[in-house]
């Protein structure tokens, strides 16, 4: 696996070698798992902090970039925060939401939070995978499923891939469920699910109990085998809840108007109905509202970017390195990020003055006759910026096509970079 600096060292060597090519960029939007440092007013702004990923605690993944692209606006948020904006944005969930929660579940669990169109940040970020929840406990014992699966297997041939795939779900069921069918499986989040000495701790976390690793682990089985897994194996239920858990603890504390669920394991789509269903049973009769009832289908839903691709048959882009990757949610987080970093930089308010003064220099012009009035109007902004007789504002940009990259996939980091086509900023 490769280091940390590695990942972001070859990120940075694919942006610069994309700005020769095009020209510079307007600005830059990285987005990361967390738990990140996004306050810039401390020494771990632009930093993985925390993680529970090895090798990745505290390394700065903003430093590199700012060196290598000085005067460059560079935004830094998670990945999942900037997919909620993306959703709220671009998700086609309502136009009159002003609100979007999206969670991750992969390798980690990470929950985004979008209010009235901003990612929530506060003290620190979203960080709703460590919520901790009670354990499952299944309405069957595994004595009964076993009964049940064993009905299955007398109606299917001996030696046919049904027969097999049931064998092993009974072998498999009394692995992690005890003899009442709660969940006997600790969690392997080494914060909230393990102490020191190994044992158990008490109400371990979402991301501990239902990432792909925990998964596996119940079935004594690889990550990379989990999607062989049949639709059919009790472990969909179990992981159905813990979601369910995460899903209505989101709704009583932030009440977003969609929670959005991506990921490789929510590629496994009998999973959205039996969180429907979960999420039900534990708000009871709470809420009216028909979002929570009839309409559920409609606030608990996939991710509009996974959908697409899969529309799209997959398809395979090239990113800056020549290398094949696929287009999802994070990079419409990056791309999201860097327009609104742009958006919000000194650079573009510099450029929306300086088309200002070319407009008023135009109706002075034709309603005075003068040659040029550039000097004295820029005196209106108090010399904020260079102005020249050639009319140059001091700061020059190529004009590039709006475009993204994402990169490091394998190491976690996904960032990705847009740059605007300046001549939009022009008055007609």
């Amino acid at each position: 696996m490769k280091k940390p600096s590695q990942v972001i060292d070859e990120a940075v060597q694919c942006l610069l070698n994309m700005e020769k090519r095009h020209g510079k960029f307007a600005a830059i939007g990285i987005v990361s798992f967390g738990p990140c440092g996004l306050n810039s007013k401390t020494n771990t702004y632009g930093y993985i902090t925390t993680t529970p990923k090895p090798g990745w605690q505290m390394t700065d993944v903003v430093g590199p970039f700012q060196k290598a692209f000085r005067g460059i606006p560079i935004g830094f948020d998670t990945d999942v925060n900037m997919v909620a904006v993306s959703e709220f944005a671009y998700g086609g969930h309502g136009t009159n939401i002003t609100s979007a929660s999206y969670i991750t579940v992969g390798t980690g669990i990470g929950v985004g939070m979008c209010t009235n169109g901003k990612p929530v940040h506060g003290l620190i970020h979203p960080e709703g995978g460590h919520i901790r929840v009670p354990k499952y406990v299944s309405k069957k014992s595994p004595e009964q499923i076993k009964n049940e699966l064993k009905q299955e297997l007398s109606m299917v041939p001996e030696d046919s891939k049904e027969a097999k795939d049931i064998k092993l779900r009974m072998e498999q069921v009394g692995k992690y469920l005890d003899k009442d069918g709660k969940d006997t499986y600790f969690g392997n989040c080494k914060f909230h699910c393990i102490t020191p000495e190994g044992k158990a701790k008490p109400y371990p976390c979402v991301e501990g109990l239902a990432n792909s690793q925990a998964i596996a682990e119940r079935l004594g089985i690889e990550k990379k085998d989990l999607p062989y897994v049949s639709d059919d194996n009790e472990v969909w239920d179990l992981e159905a809840y813990y979601l369910a858990q995460l899903c209505i603890s989101i709704t009583f504390l932030m009440s977003p108007e969609v929670i959005v669920l991506g990921g490789g394991v929510m590629k496994r789509t009998i999973l959205y109905p039996k969180i429907r269903k979960m999420f039900k049973e534990l708000l009871g009769d709470y809420f009216t509202d028909s979002k929570f009832n009839k309409d559920i289908d409609k606030y608990i839903v996939r991710s509009t970017f996974d959908v697409k691709r899969e529309q799209m048959g997959n398809k395979e882009i090239k990113n800056a390195a020549g290398k094949k990757a696929k287009l999802h949610a994070g990079a419409m987080g990056g791309l999201e990020l860097a327009r609104r970093v742009w958006d919000l930089s000194d650079k573009k308010m510099i450029m929306e003055r300086d088309d200002e003064i070319k407009f008023l220099n135009k109706q002075i012009q034709q309603l005075e006759g003068v040659s040029s009035a550039r000097r004295p109007l820029a005196k209106v902004f108090k010399g904020q910026y260079d102005v020249s007789n050639s009319g140059s504002s001091g700061f020059s940009f190529s004009t590039v096509a709006a475009g993204m990259l994402l990169l490091g996939i394998g190491g976690g980091i996904g960032a990705a970079v847009t740059s605007h086509l300046l001549s939009s900023f022009k008055k007609n």
